[in-house]
Order: structure tokens, then sequence, then C-alpha cells
């Protein structure tokens, strides 16, 4: 959780999805932390971090923004149109986490390429970190992020690798 996500989060509604338990996070300034978790205890306890209490429900853009995750993730949408706060992320990460949101459904970038993309070559250990700390992924789908070789490296959301993998697949399918 990070300094600014803890002190703006003001709602959070859980769902589940074919790729693992969702939970989303807002503030006043847009969604700030999206949870994918093989449990949904585990999206609990990572929600009971939040001081003070976040308000549970499904209605405004915690709810729009689990109906659109749940909508791509069942197939019927391909891109989002939720307000993202990237606001306590670095300039570095957010140049990068922007470049993300510029690579199509169904495709790929390296490590590499994508810090070349963000103006910053060169970076792509950088870049990596950058991804492990992805506050927003599926919207920021730091899945579609390979090694430069194309082999799928690590993911930090559901169930690893393996929902990276699950991910590029099914949206590759649709695409």
């Amino acid at each position: 959780m990070r300094r600014k996500a803890a002190n703006a989060a003001r709602c959070c509604a859980i769902g589940i999805s074919p790729a693992g338990w969702l939970g989303v996070v807002a503030g006043p300034d847009g969604l700030l932390e999206i949870l994918l978790a093989p449990s949904e205890e585990d999206v609990r306890a990572r929600l009971a971090r939040y001081v003070p209490p976040l308000q549970e429900g499904r209605d405004g853009l915690c709810g729009e923004a689990l109906n659109q995750l749940e909508a791509f993730l069942s197939g019927a949408r391909l891109h989002f149109n939720l307000p993202l706060d990237l606001g306590d992320q670095s300039p570095f990460a957010r140049a990068v986490l922007t470049a993300l949101l510029q690579v199509p459904v169904g495709g790929t970038v390296s490590y590499g390429e994508l810090a070349r993309r963000a103006g910053h070559p060169g970076a792509a250990r950088a870049v990596g970190r950058v991804m492990a700390g992805n506050p927003l992924p599926l919207v920021i789908p730091c899945h579609r992020v390979v090694g430069a070789s194309g082999d799928l490296t690590g993911y930090s959301g559901g169930s690893g690798v393996a929902t990276k993998e699950w991910l590029l697949a099914f949206e590759r399918q649709r695409t």
C-alpha cells in the first residue's frame, strides 16, 4: 500500500473472476489499487491494511471499476475507461506505466523496449521494479511485459506466472 493511497482511499469492492479474486480501491482522484489474489481471504487481508477502514460496496467508482474488470475478464470488454490516480508514483514510474497503456490487448513488449518507449533506454531492470509494484494490474497491463527473449517472467498478481500466461492466452483468443 502506498502512502497517498492509504490517506486518500475511500471505498473498496470485491469480486471474483476467471483470473482469481479481485479487489479495487478508489479515492477522490481515481482508482488507487487493484488486487488480484487466489482467494477472497487474501484480498480482504490486503484491504484490512487501510486505516481508516474502507467503505465496501459496488457503487461509485469502486463498483464501476469492478464491473469493468469483470467484463474484461469474461470477454465482454476489451478496454477500460476509468480515472487512474498515479499521483504518488515517481515521474519515472508514471512514464513507464503510461507507456504501458499503449501496448494493445493481446500484444507484448519487453522490459527494455518499454524502457525505451518511456524515454529511458537502458532502464529495463528499473522497469521490472515498476512492474512488480504496479498498483493497477489489468488496467495497466503489466502482464503484457515479457523478457527480452519473449519469455514470461515474474508476475505478482493471482497465482504468479500461471496467471500471466492465462491472461495473455485469454487476450490473444479475443483479438
